[in-house]
């Protein structure tokens, strides 16, 4: 005879353990919507679960939605499962809603594939980078976002934590005007002196060494003859520093012209004065910076070369002009004595005219970097801002 049938579970059984599970899930819902906890799903081997913070860590939950930095979660496919109250308002943003929203999609489209890269490589020990966000209104916020992978056994996912840098980015900005408006009046200046130079204290020498030559041509004693031979000739001599002085001041190719037929001017100089080889390679032209830019990359290049010609103890150096990982470079070398550059720069006294340099080109964005050891030369790089305005 057939066996019979096992007796079916009571029905009202069954409906209590669904009520059950399903006020337990309820509850879960309820304390992830109100972010009383995190929470995400994940696979494992007896089915889909849903991983929570437990109570032990609420004081770490605290501290995080008191922060002043907007903090961010993200599970391995870059989607949000977590953020906190501050980058909500960062963004202008109902976190609830940002809650299973792809992280890049908040960046303005032109960040998206450096971001996208950056979290492909999933550093371990992280990165730090500047990246724009984009409000719910359309604004944009300026944000140093440092990316750290999580990971455990079972888990992994992204912490990002977004530092709004918008007032720092316009105080910065506010420094280059400042600066860029100082340059514009030094070379102002500059071209005032020159004009001085040039069009009074020169024509007034020139004077001098004519009415001279009058005097020549009267009856002089022969020690008269030589006392004047010498008092013109210093006058040669002084109308040609002042010649020169004139166009170090303000030379006529800035006035215009692009950095490289500047800096091509620049070489000639050195040659003409110093007897300094200057090897001028331009692969990147330049040609479209800003005036008061263009002016203080030309003033810097050639006070590192009086460098050159100073302490260096040779008569070649180079400058080339070169586009290195998209950011435009300029760098000045040598094959000289070199030097102990840690040991310079932490000088004051000794680094004076470096110092002011660096501070003067970094002032306008730019970053410059110096490689020196004793008798391996010297190499100094200028990096140019990645805004590159034409003039």
């Amino acid at each position: 005879m057939p066996k019979k049938n096992q007796e079916p579970r009571p029905v009202h059984d069954e409906a209590d353990e669904l009520k059950s599970r399903l006020a337990e899930t309820e509850e879960t819902l309820r304390a992830i919507q109100q972010y009383m906890v995190d929470a995400f799903v994940v696979s494992r081997e007896n089915g889909i679960h849903v991983v929570t913070i437990n109570e032990a860590e609420i004081p770490y939950r605290m501290m995080v939605e008191s922060m002043n930095e907007g903090a961010v979660t993200l599970i391995p496919d870059g989607t949000i499962f977590y953020c906190n109250g501050r980058f909500g308002e960062m963004l202008q943003r109902d976190c609830e809603k940002l809650i299973g929203t792809p992280f890049h999609k908040l960046l303005v489209p032109e960040d998206r594939r450096r971001f996208e890269a950056i979290f492909q490589e999933a550093i371990p020990q992280g990165v730090r980078e500047k990246f724009t966000l984009q409000t719910s209104k359309g604004n944009r916020v300026s944000a140093q976002l440092s990316i750290y992978p999580l990971g455990t056994e079972e888990l992994s996912g992204i912490a990002i934590l977004a530092t709004d840098i918008s007032e720092r980015i316009q105080a910065e900005e506010k420094i280059r005007s400042l600066a860029a408006e100082l340059t514009r009046v030094e070379q102002e200046e500059r071209q005032r002196i020159s004009q001085v130079l040039h069009d009074d204290l020169q024509q007034r020498l020139f004077a001098v060494k004519a009415q001279l030559s009058f005097l020549k041509d009267g009856n002089l004693s022969a020690d008269t003859y030589r006392e004047l031979d010498q008092i013109q000739a210093t006058l040669s001599e002084s109308i040609a520093i002042t010649r020169n002085l004139s166009i170090d001041l303000s030379p006529i190719v800035l006035q215009g012209g692009g950095l490289t037929e500047a800096l091509t001017w620049l070489a000639f100089r050195m040659k003409e004065q110093y007897s300094l080889q200057v090897d001028l390679d331009a692969k990147e032209e330049l040609n479209q910076l800003d005036n008061h830019m263009r002016m203080l990359l030309f003033q810097s290049i050639r006070e590192l070369l009086f460098n050159v010609v100073k302490h260096a103890g040779v008569s070649q150096a180079k400058v080339t002009l070169d586009d290195v990982n998209g950011r435009p470079c300029i760098t000045v070398s040598d094959d000289g004595k070199g030097f102990d550059s840690e040991t310079v720069l932490g000088n004051p006294q000794t680094a004076h005219g470096l110092l002011i340099i660096q501070d003067r080109l970094k002032l306008l964005g730019c970053h410059m970097e110096l490689v020196a050891k004793p008798g391996e030369g010297t190499r100094i790089t200028i990096e140019l801002p990645d805004e590159r305005q034409s003039s």
